[in-house]
């Protein structure tokens, strides 16, 4: 069965452990650490976590559910040698077994989408303040043409 087969392959991932890290995670799904943590404050995270002290970590059943299904369910806390839940695929009848589909994507498109968007705010913001900064820089030069310090022999040139 698939379902069996990656929690198996989660749990060696994890060298048996029932909980992946953070960086455990980001290798499967491609979502870096510091993503995952915005996401998560956002609540826009689709795999449920555990906060043990101020560390993170995801119960591979869930993680395995979301790589399956693209949805989760949270799981409820499994001990250490709980049977694996039955986690149940949506089968199509055309066809025997439904390939894994991979929904990492969709989050880095949201993250890059995000990132170009504030990257372009800042970008705006710098052009603002630039022009704010030539409009002050040239009042200032035709201020200076205009009453020369004291002492100085530049003419006064009008226009």
């Amino acid at each position: 069965m698939v379902s069996q087969q990656l929690i198996d392959y989660l749990r060696e991932k994890t060298k048996g452990k029932l909980l992946m890290s953070p960086e455990q995670l980001s290798e499967e799904i491609g979502i870096p650490p510091k993503q995952q943590s915005k996401l998560r404050k956002e609540n826009r995270f689709p795999i449920p976590f555990k906060n043990i002290g101020r560390l993170v970590y995801y119960s591979i059943y869930d993680v395995a559910n979301f790589l399956l299904n693209g949805e989760t369910t949270p799981s409820k806390e499994v001990p250490e040698e709980a049977p694996a839940p039955q986690i149940t695929l949506k089968k199509k009848p055309a066809k025997p077994t439904a390939p894994v589909q991979d929904l990492s994507h969709i989050f880095m498109l949201r993250a890059f989408a995000k990132s170009l968007e504030e990257r372009a705010t800042a970008m705006l913001n710098l052009a603002e303040n630039l022009k704010d900064y030539a409009d002050k820089k040239e009042m200032k030069d035709r201020f200076e043409q205009k009453f020369p310090a004291k002492g100085s022999n530049e003419p006064v040139v009008k226009k």
